[in-house]
């Protein structure tokens, strides 16, 4: 990673993100549908730094974020029910972040689906 310019680099790593993401489903739910459905649902996988004014001790560290974006209110309700074991899924992949968000996909994003399968 090292050696790739600067925008190949960010693209190498959203694509390892993206991978960790989708192992993390498809470890969770193990049903191949519902997989397939979680992740027909994903319009976006985030790990970004919070440029979020916050009060506290650590404001002047860096907060990272990992981030879903999903279009669907009951398939967000399902990934927010299991956010804990997919924090650890995760983390258990090597992304390392602060708080993993739900947030429901907006305007252009719902048309999005990085992770549809056929």
């Amino acid at each position: 990673m090292r050696s790739l310019d600067a925008d190949a680099a960010k693209l190498a790593r959203i694509a390892v993100n993206n991978n960790h993401y989708r192992s993390a489903v498809c470890g969770i739910w193990k049903d191949k549908e519902a997989s397939d459905l979680i992740l027909g649902h994903t319009n976006a996988f985030y790990v970004r730094e919070c440029t979020s004014p916050r009060k506290g001790a650590s404001e002047t560290d860096a907060y990272i974020v990992a981030e879903i974006c999903v279009d669907d209110p009951l398939v967000r309700s399902e990934i927010d029910t299991h956010r804990e074991l997919l924090q650890f899924a995760l983390r258990s992949n090597g992304l390392s972040f602060d708080e993993l968000k739900v947030v429901p996909a907006r305007r252009g994003m719902k048309e999005r689906h990085p992770f549809q399968t056929s």
